[in-house]
């Protein structure tokens, strides 16, 4: 099981088919707050409905193409975030994350992401890390941008929220500009 100790706050760990009530739990608390700039928020009707996507992480961290790790702050769980995407043949990884709204402003985001960042050029080897934001996430926008990723463009139409198509931002850090 992977286990990323960030600090004496913040552990990030891969999400075991038994945490799939704490999972949903979160996100059912925080629908109105996740849903705005999160996709796949309406469909998580039941905590049964995690038991599956669970096993689906498992399978992207056992086969090298993503890492999905749960958010723990003082050993209760606040959120997810992970590298949506590894591609090995082009050394490249995409991040993402979410909190819950009682987690946000503490500073959670920006450790977790930059120790992840770190993960990522020195454990994983990746070359290229990207983040994409909505262009109107202004929070999510923030943590890239304070950790010195560079803005690549703008993506028109990128994501589909329920009724309506957004366009995103994407940002990057390269492995030669990275300064840990």
């Amino acid at each position: 099981m992977v286990i990323i100790k960030v600090d004496a706050e913040i552990e990030l760990k891969a999400i075991q088919q038994k945490d799939y009530e704490i999972v949903y739990d979160a996100v059912d608390q925080n629908r109105s707050h996740l849903r705005k700039w999160l996709p796949w928020v309406d469909y998580m009707k039941s905590a049964e409905d995690y038991i599956e996507i669970i096993k689906a992480w498992q399978e992207i961290i056992d086969n090298g193409t993503g890492l999905q790790l749960g958010i723990f702050h003082k050993g209760e769980f606040v959120g997810m975030c992970g590298y949506n995407e590894i591609v090995s043949l082009s050394s490249r990884g995409q991040i993402g994350y979410w909190l819950t709204k009682s987690a946000q402003g503490k500073g959670i985001a920006s450790r977790s992401i930059s120790h992840l960042v770190s993960y990522g050029f020195d454990t994983l080897k990746l070359n290229r890390i990207e983040i994409i934001c909505g262009v109107y996430n202004y929070r999510s926008r923030a943590l890239p941008e304070k950790l010195g990723f560079v803005e690549e463009g703008i993506l028109a139409d990128y994501e589909f929220l329920y009724d309506h198509f957004h366009d995103c931002i994407m940002y990057r850090q390269l492995k030669r500009e990275y300064k840990g």
